[in-house]
């Protein structure tokens, strides 16, 4: 009955983000990314490694399936703060583009995503209302059928096979339905996701430095590769999936253009449900 204290997107995000609960470490310190990195060949979380001997520039992190080489993975390190480097000049770059170009972006995001047009959305809606109606029907067909049991209108070598197949079509349509509600709530958050992000990227100007509030909103994930030691230097490869957005690649110039030409002869297309 009262005037929400924050928007329906800051809620909906803050419960994402405290599915991944952010643990110190014995000493106290924590990382921008904990929780948020992920070994790019097994899929495990890294930890985040700091001790009390260790400087800030030792501080990194390793695959949690590692294990000092005892474990199912290979060490996939890398210092906290190379990857804080790395994901603000991700984020720079991306808020730039977005500033500058944003109906490209969200052509190019749409597109990318092949994202549900609103006759599909639709679509699904209906299907989840007829879904939804049949499996009540039905429980009123299996009550009519074990009434007619009862009365001996209905053998009982029919009235298992009627009940069997009733079941087996409920059970179906259950499954189906849910997993269209699923199909429904993705899309409407992610719509909710990409609003939170629009907005922060637009307030971006100039940015120096990465805080809590920018890393949750706008990062989602970030997968570390092996590294690549081929030419003499060690080079890590990450992998950053932005919120409602997953890894996008800043298109050059030329590649602008042609898109800003596409968006002119096919407004319609690719478009968000909103």
């Amino acid at each position: 009955m009262q005037e929400a204290i924050i928007s329906e997107e800051q809620w909906l995000r803050v419960q994402e983000l405290r599915k991944h609960k952010r643990r110190p470490t014995k000493t106290g310190r924590t990382s921008l990314f904990s929780g948020l990195l992920y070994c790019y060949d097994c899929k495990s979380k890294m930890h985040f490694v700091a001790a009390k001997s260790m400087k800030r520039k030792q501080e990194h992190f390793r695959c949690s399936q590692y294990k000092s080489g005892r474990g199912k993975c290979a060490m996939h390190y890398i210092r906290d703060i190379v990857l804080e480097r790395l994901v603000l000049e991700a984020v720079s770059d991306l808020s730039d583009f977005v500033r500058c170009y944003e109906p490209v972006f969200l052509y190019l995001l749409a597109k990318k995503n092949n994202a549900m047009r609103q006759k599909e959305y639709q679509q699904l809606q209906k299907a989840v209302e007829n879904g939804t109606k049949r499996i009540a029907e039905i429980d009123r067909l299996i009550e009519k059928v074990f009434e007619q049991n009862a009365g001996g209108i209905l053998s009982d070598e029919r009235f298992a096979k009627m009940l069997q197949s009733y079941e087996k079509e409920q059970k179906a349509l259950t499954q189906e339905v849910e997993e269209n509600l699923q199909t429904l709530q993705n899309a409407e958050q992610r719509v909710v996701d990409l609003r939170l992000v629009l907005r922060t990227l637009r307030e971006m100007t100039d940015i120096k430095e990465l805080t809590p509030t920018l890393v949750n909103s706008l990062i989602e994930r970030i997968e570390v590769h092996n590294s690549d030691k081929s030419n003499g230097h060690s080079h890590v490869k990450v992998d950053i999936y932005f919120t409602a957005v997953g890894m996008i690649d800043i298109p050059t110039e030329k590649e602008i253009l042609a898109t800003m030409e596409e968006i002119r002869n096919n407004p319609q297309d690719f478009k968000f449900v909103a």
